[in-house]
């Protein structure tokens, strides 16, 4: 399944704040022993609340499996 640019353009602006953000952090997503390509994987998008502030995470599809691979992320003080 190809993803849209509209699709891409979301997966760079919020990988941005969460691969390397400061208040919180998600892990890189992988399933079936290999790192999802987040750009050419379907994504969907969760928000979570962290104090006043929300952020969006990002959800995979393994290319592999299909399986959705759900956020893991931390947050940092």
């Amino acid at each position: 399944m190809e993803t849209s640019p509209e699709q891409k353009l979301l997966v760079a602006i919020h990988s941005e704040e969460v691969f390397a953000g400061r208040t919180i952090r998600q892990e890189r997503p992988a399933c079936c022993g290999k790192p999802i390509d987040l750009y050419a994987t379907p994504v969907k998008f969760q928000e979570v609340q962290v104090g006043l502030k929300s952020f969006t995470l990002l959800e995979s599809r393994c290319p592999v499996c299909g399986t959705w691979v759900k956020p893991v992320y931390s947050i940092i003080h």
